[in-house]
């Protein structure tokens, strides 16, 4: 696939742009009448010529300080720029403006066209060499080639376009986005066809079926058609100038500044942030709270800056702010834009967006962020993200200052991150935290609740919470519960080593075996739960504790909704008595067996019903036998 770089053609009023650009590729630029029959360019002005080592699109932006504002939205997405300096008047006003403007989109390469060389004596050509030279020194396009030519003789031409087709090899490529992203620069209506917009694409490449949003309005739309260079095709790549038709909007519904990209990637948000570089030549300080003019893609809009971290910038340094508008824009991190006054009309400096959808709290750790955002190091980024959630990054957040999508940015950060949930990671070093966190908070609630083997998960969740990001609590605890080190049941946790009743101190452990004495010498008429916990306040955690021991059993009498706890010697001692009474094959019913052990209907059914459960005794109708002849108490 040719490779496609659009290229800014930049430079003063009348030093002859649209005249070398139509000697360069045959195509006239001024579109308008008033531009042809005032020779001068009001508009944006498009070609092209394909040279062996890419296709170059030409955008001739407008040399008048009042068409300043097409020259920027020409500018945008540019990856570098022929500049064109008359060589009978040199460097004016508008060259140098213009070369800071490109300087501030980030344009790092192109090429120095002296044009109307054959109005200027070859001896003079050396000094106004030397003046161009120094002219250009600290700019953009410093050290980069020099062209002395002429449209109208030809002389130079062939040179030119060696530089040209040389150029696209040393200038990087497009910005790398999760998706496509055109800002509009121009809108028009196609008899029959609809509505088609203009740009240079960004980001990824477009297709036709692809679905598309027109931002910041937010419309749906689908592209119906795609052209570049009079030519139509079915996909583009990013770089060079696209035209297209979209379908499901009027032309009513799309304007230049608007943004033409992929759905649910790129959001509209009425506040940036971003990092300002103000222009040494500025005349007084730019102050916080000021009132600016932003050109951002192609789209002009006022907003309020808020400086973060300084009251004022001096010219010529940079500082991060946040950007107000009155209405929602749409930006992605990496894109660059121009500030300027609103009275009188002059560039302040230029701006990078860092955060295109800012959280609204503007807390210190704002400006690290900011900081690392700058770097665009994922790792770095998600540092940064961590520190401020307490370990724990939103990945769509991460995405979006990384400048992909949360898939791409979860692998640019497995280094360092581990993945939650879909939507979250934290880092390691939080998640060991976390970890440890859990695991102290429960042993030091344990410590407090001897008496109990386990304790509630909301508890111990509450206190970890209190340490560590929510997030965190509940990817720690299925860790440990992964790991065996802990154990949850019912809504209970606890260690998996825990033993309670080693834990339990002098007065506890005689509590107990007051406890486990009373149900022993109860046997098959065990005393009820109310008057077990009348002993004291700690005595239903103790029966549990005998329950989890194996020592005591807890049946349900379920005709009459009670819980009766039996020690399992009881219980031992029952089953023999049984086995003894009625020996296999023999057949008892519920009231003789009753009789046999000396105990009421409220007991013998759940102690039964107990032994039917453990198979060892099978019920026929009415009837039982015992069928299982058990060697140790532990089996009853």
């Amino acid at each position: 696939m040719t490779q496609v770089c659009a290229v800014a053609v930049i430079g003063h009023v009348d030093h002859g742009k649209t005249s070398l650009v139509r000697s360069l590729t045959g195509i006239e630029t001024d579109r308008l009448k008033e531009e042809r029959e005032r020779g001068l360019s009001m508009t944006l002005g498009f070609a092209f010529r394909a040279y062996p080592s890419a296709t170059i699109d030409f955008i001739d932006t407008p040399g008048h300080e009042d068409f300043i504002r097409a020259m920027v939205a020409g500018a945008t997405g540019v990856r570098a720029a022929l500049l064109v300096v008359s060589a009978v008047e040199g460097f004016a006003r508008q060259t140098v403006e213009h070369l800071e403007i490109v300087k501030l989109l980030g344009v790092r390469s192109g090429v120095v066209a002296i044009t109307k060389s054959d109005l200027l004596p070859d001896e003079q050509r050396i000094e106004r060499l030397r003046e161009i030279k120094a002219s250009l020194a600290g700019t953009a396009l410093a050290d980069q080639p020099m062209v002395f030519c002429s449209s109208m003789t030809g002389d130079g031409l062939d040179r030119l376009n060696h530089e040209l087709s040389d150029l696209s090899k040393r200038t990087p490529g497009p910005p790398k986005l999760p998706g496509f992203f055109l800002p509009v620069d121009r809108v028009f209506n196609f008899q029959g066809i609809g509505a088609i917009a203009t740009g240079t694409l960004l980001g990824g490449p477009l297709a036709v079926g692809a679905a598309a949003q027109v931002a910041p309005q937010g419309r749906s739309a689908v592209v119906r058609r795609i052209q570049a260079r009079g030519v139509e095709c079915h996909s583009i790549e990013p770089g060079g100038r696209t035209a297209v038709n979209l379908r499901g909007i009027a032309l009513d519904d799309v304007r230049p500044g608007d943004v033409v990209c992929a759905p649910t990637v790129f959001a509209s948000s009425d506040q940036l942030d971003v990092e300002i570089t103000t222009s040494r030549s500025m005349e007084r300080p730019f102050k916080h709270m000021e009132e600016v003019r932003v050109l951002l893609g192609t789209r002009i809009s006022t907003a309020t800056a808020r400086l973060l971290g300084a009251k004022r910038l001096e010219p010529g340094n940079a500082g991060y702010a946040r950007l107000h508008f009155a209405s929602p824009v749409v930006a992605f991190a990496g894109q660059r834009g121009v500030l300027r006054r609103l009275s009188p009309s002059v560039t302040i400096g230029g701006l990078v967006v860092l955060d295109p959808n800012p959280p609204a709290s503007k807390a210190p750790s704002r400006i690290s962020i900011l900081e690392a955002t700058k770097t665009g190091d994922a790792v770095r980024i998600g540092a940064a993200l961590a520190e401020r959630d307490r370990g724990v990054i939103n990945l769509s957040e991460a995405a979006r200052l990384t400048r992909c999508n949360p898939e791409d940015v979860s692998t640019k950060l497995d280094t360092e991150f581990d993945r939650l949930t879909l939507g979250t990671a934290a880092s390691r070093e939080a998640i060991h935290r976390a970890t440890k966190a859990y695991r102290e908070a429960l042993a030091q609630i344990q410590s407090q609740s001897r008496t109990r083997s386990a304790v509630p998960l909301g508890v111990v969740r509450d206190a970890t919470a209190n340490q560590v990001a929510q997030a965190l609590v509940g990817f720690a605890e299925r860790a440990l519960v992964e790991s065996g080190e802990i154990v949850i049941l019912g809504g209970q946790v606890k260690s998996a080593d825990h033993d309670p009743l080693a834990s339990l101190d002098e007065n506890q452990r005689l509590q107990l075996s007051a406890i486990e004495e009373r149900l022993r010498d109860g046997g098959t008429k065990p005393p009820d739960l109310v008057d077990l916990a009348a002993l004291s306040r700690e005595a239903p955690h103790l029966v549990t504790l005998l329950v989890e021991a194996g020592r005591v059993v807890r049946l349900e009498n379920h005709a009459l909704r009670q819980t009766i706890v039996f020690h399992t010697e009881a219980l031992s001692l029952a089953f023999e008595s049984l086995r003894d009474a009625f020996p296999s094959p023999a057949a008892f019913r519920t009231g003789e067996a009753r009789e046999v052990l000396g105990t009421s209907r409220k007991f013998i059914v759940p102690i039964l019903e107990h032994f039917d459960a453990r198979g060892l005794t099978v019920r026929d109708g009415d009837a039982r036998r015992v069928s299982f002849m058990p060697t140790v108490v532990g089996e009853i």
